[in-house]
């Protein structure tokens, strides 16, 4: 009897942990949808213009100054569609300082036979559109293994090495962000990261990751019902976390760092799959837990996994669910770095991400059987309550994705090439989140029980690039780039298999 009060009482507790975690991170998202739609009615030069008035107010000659700085984006791709890249292309020439700060890197890899055809037919789209456009052609090493994190780590060397080793450009002034081959910015994601930078302390400047407000409405409406579901709570999530002042945060997906810090954490690791998180904890133990996330409150969209039929799209959605799940072997690395922080902010960084990658999969398990294991809870207030849960959840996901595609209709570049139709009612869409707790079970938590197995039997992984069909669908809706084509001499892209620095080339 001791023993089933006890056990009672442990998942009574867990119950309420649920359901406040829940409803916190769901009343953030609405302070998050306040912050995105008071910075999306922003005009262009509103941060550059806050950029001035706080160097007038701090004339420190050692802080960077608004237009010396300089974004290199690497954009990781493997056999990705031209469509696809080009798109991502077009919301970055499509920002305030394109042609004067931002550096365009195409992290192509050897292996795949199209890169440079690809490479050198972008460059012909958006010659002039930047202040540099470059590729490398990233070759497989022993030891690495294939996927975005072996192919940023060889991307940024190889920018340092040509924009501060040869051009001499000071490091300090180098912001980089990676992205996704299907990154959909806010047009004034850049000119805002470039606020930010310059007002940081010197100190804090090394010792940041900024992120945008990832989520994935772009194509959101061309996947299956549940997978639709299963996004929008990824994307509203993302948003309530990145508002709530008591999230531990981490980078996901898209972020931003000082070039500086990225080398003092000795660059991404080539031999992990699982990037966003490893190259925080790398940053993280590189300066003994001074790193932290800084929200930047704009959305960025990426696509939403998809396939040629619904039932391979939801397949699709399912294999990516486990592989981002396979972070959760950075809960090792954490332990094996346990010397490597001071012990409150080592505790920190672990009860993160034992949250995300052991807790939360439990979650949905434990909240919905409660009335099925617990006497008591399948009557009376605590039915009534747990009822009410799911209610109220249903309720809070549709006003918080009207809201999110209302801003995002707004066409500033983050909403995808469909932006305008994301405000359409759709009766279907709506009810269907009364089975969000069958889509999270369904593309959340089996993943998760799946990668967890999976690390359990063995250690090595095999990335898989996701399938981006059905979007191409929307080509002839998709804002052309046709007026950037000029024509100009292709130049060849080189790889060196004895020169152990790495060698790039330029199609600026």
């Amino acid at each position: 009897h001791d023993r089933q009060a006890l056990l009672k009482a442990v998942i009574e507790c867990w119950l309420v942990y649920s359901f406040g975690k829940y409803i916190i991170t769901g009343t953030c998202g609405f302070l998050g949808l306040m912050k995105l739609e008071h910075n999306d009615a922003a005009g262009r030069d509103h941060w550059y213009a806050l950029a001035e008035r706080d160097r007038l107010k701090d004339a420190d000659p050692a802080k960077p100054r608004y237009e010396d700085l300089v974004h290199v984006i690497a954009i990781p791709n493997y056999k990705e569609d031209p469509i696809v890249l080009r798109r991502t292309l077009a919301t970055l020439a499509a920002q305030r300082d394109a042609a004067s700060q931002l550096v365009v890197v195409l992290a192509m890899e050897s292996r795949d036979p199209n890169a440079r055809e690809t490479a050198a037919t972008l460059r012909d789209e958006f010659r002039g559109r930047f202040k540099a456009l470059y590729a490398t052609l990233h070759p497989l090493q022993e030891g690495e293994v294939a996927g975005k994190s072996s192919n940023e780590n060889y991307a940024v060397r190889c920018a340092k090495r040509r924009l501060c080793d040869e051009l001499g450009i000071l490091s300090e002034r180098i912001v980089v962000t990676v992205c996704d081959a299907d990154t959909y910015f806010h047009d004034a994601y850049f000119s805002a990261l470039s606020r930010e930078y310059c007002r940081a302390a010197p100190r804090a400047r090394r010792r940041t990751f900024w992120q945008g407000c990832t989520q994935f409405y772009p194509n959101c409406d061309e996947v299956p019902l549940v997978c639709t579901v299963r996004y929008t709570l990824l994307s509203v999530g993302f948003l309530g976390q990145m508002a709530n002042p008591l999230h531990y945060k981490l980078p996901f997906a898209v972020y931003s760092l000082a070039l500086d810090l990225a080398v003092e954490a000795k660059y991404w690791d080539p031999a992990v799959i699982p990037e966003d998180w490893h190259m925080f904890l790398r940053c993280f133990y590189a300066t003994r837990g001074g790193v932290r996330v800084q929200p930047l409150f704009f959305p960025i969209g990426c696509e939403c996994v998809t396939d040629r039929t619904a039932p391979r799209t939801v397949a699709a959605c399912y294999q990516q669910a486990k592989r981002w799940q396979w972070g959760a072997i950075d809960i090792g690395f954490i332990g094996a770095h346990a010397r490597s922080a001071p012990a409150g902010r080592q505790l920190a960084v672990v009860l993160a991400a034992s949250e995300h990658h052991l807790l939360y999969p439990l979650m949905w398990i434990v909240l919905a059987a409660a009335p099925w294991l617990i006497d008591g809870w399948a009557t009376g207030w605590r039915f009534r309550l747990w009822v009410g849960f799911f209610v109220a959840n249903f309720g809070l996901l549709n006003m918080l994705d009207a809201k999110y595609r209302d801003i995002l209709s707004r066409d500033r570049g983050c909403g995808g090439p469909n932006a305008a139709s994301l405000r359409t009612f759709r009766a279907a869409r709506c009810a269907a989140f009364v089975f969000f707790p069958l889509a999270d079970l369904l593309l959340f938590v089996l993943p998760s029980l799946h990668a967890h197995a999976r690390m359990f039997l063995s250690t090595r992984f095999d990335y898989v690039v996701a399938p981006k069909v059905a979007i191409c669908r929307c080509l002839a809706k998709t804002p052309s780039s046709q007026h950037f084509l000029d024509q100009m001499e292709i130049a060849p892209l080189e790889t060196s298999k004895t020169n152990p620095q790495p060698t790039y080339s330029a199609l600026a």
